[in-house]
């Protein structure tokens, strides 16, 4: 494109497109690092309710590659029965023409397509670094752990803390904490397997 874009046009929408998707690209359009860490992962008050909420968010990430990753080939398949059908000579030209707008029209999502995998990747690395620093609990670690974030959760409800005050001590205290909180629970599940050893 040898001149800037200043009005967007019909005919310029392809190039103006192009420019949007390259600009946003690495802009998440879902969650930030810091939304992940501080309203997914900090929020959970214990490093118990923290494992649990990175795996659910980890397994509706890696559905969602495993979706796009199928729904992509399936498209795939389809491109190549309609390139297929464009080339038989028994098609007729209209259909012709109907079968290269749908390979058009499905090549043309994949760039949006391409930046929500993006997202979901980018996403799914910072909850895995974070899954990788915590201890792998058991359902009775687990269940041990309930009674301390329910009390915190609950005390904060009861104080009028909730909604977007909530928010703003995810951010400003439990965010902060959170390596303390990684690092003390991983002390506690090491001194308990050592105790389960002897």
């Amino acid at each position: 494109m040898s001149t800037e874009i200043t009005v967007v046009t019909e005919t310029n929408v392809p190039d103006v497109l192009k420019e949007v998707q390259e600009a946003f690209y690495d802009i998440p359009f879902e969650n930030s690092q810091f939304q992940t860490e501080a309203f997914v992962i900090a929020a959970q008050v214990t490093p118990e309710r923290a494992y649990r909420s990175i795996g659910l968010q980890m397994n509706s990430k890696i559905q969602a590659l495993n979706e796009a990753k199928y729904s992509r080939a399936k498209e795939d398949i389809d491109i190549e029965e309609l390139e297929f059908k464009i080339a038989d000579p028994t098609t007729n030209k209209f259909d012709r023409r109907r079968f290269q707008l749908d390979i058009e029209q499905k090549l043309a999502n994949r760039p949006y397509t391409d930046k929500l995998i993006n997202d979901a990747l980018q996403e799914l690395n910072v909850l895995y670094h974070h899954f990788k620093t915590l201890p792998r609990y058991t359902r009775d670690e687990f269940e041990a752990g309930e009674k301390t974030h329910f009390e915190v959760k609950l005390t904060r409800q009861l104080t009028g803390i909730q909604g977007a005050q909530e928010a703003l001590v995810n951010m400003n205290e439990d965010l902060p904490r959170l390596e303390e909180t990684i690092q003390a629970a991983l002390l506690l599940n090491s001194s308990t397997s050592k105790l389960l050893k002897t």
